[in-house]
């Protein structure tokens, strides 16, 4: 049995509770996701974007910005934002009772996780009993799984 199709809608929703520069980006990144936009491809311009949405260019650059900041796109100047591999994906076993916590990252952590880990992405961290905290993880490239 095939896994239902998830349907993202193509237009803005102004009744929603979401700003509409992160539905843009969900918008982007289902299509990244489903494979329609491929590493390689070219987004739209922010001229272009904010034409067809229907927003200001502020808007349309702030969905560019979160596709950047989740490692989906790249922006080079002048040329345009292109689909980019995504970053790989660390699945991390940890002990049943772990508790596990997110926050943001210092500049040293971000330095040290060898990515450019966007400002809003917050680190994952984790803790069995008194030991000392392990991490940080990036939280959008860590899945947890109980031991």
């Amino acid at each position: 049995m095939c896994p239902p199709v998830r349907t993202v809608p193509t237009v803005i929703n102004r009744s929603s509770r979401d700003p509409a520069y992160r539905q843009i980006a969900d918008l982007f990144r289902a299509q990244i996701e489903t494979g329609q936009l491929q590493p390689g491809d070219r987004l739209p311009y922010e001229g272009r974007i904010a034409q067809e949405y229907g927003v200001g260019r502020a808007t349309a650059r702030s969905a560019l910005r979160v596709l950047r900041e989740e490692g989906l796109v790249v922006t080079e100047r002048g040329y345009g934002t292109y689909v980019v591999e995504p970053p790989p994906r660390v699945a991390v076993k940890v002990p049943r009772g772990s508790t596990i916590w997110s926050r943001m990252p210092t500049e040293a952590e971000r330095v040290a996780l060898g990515m450019e880990l966007g400002a809003t992405v917050p680190v994952l961290m984790y803790r069995t009993g008194q030991q000392q905290p392990k991490g940080p993880y990036a939280a959008d490239r860590t899945d947890f799984t109980t031991a």
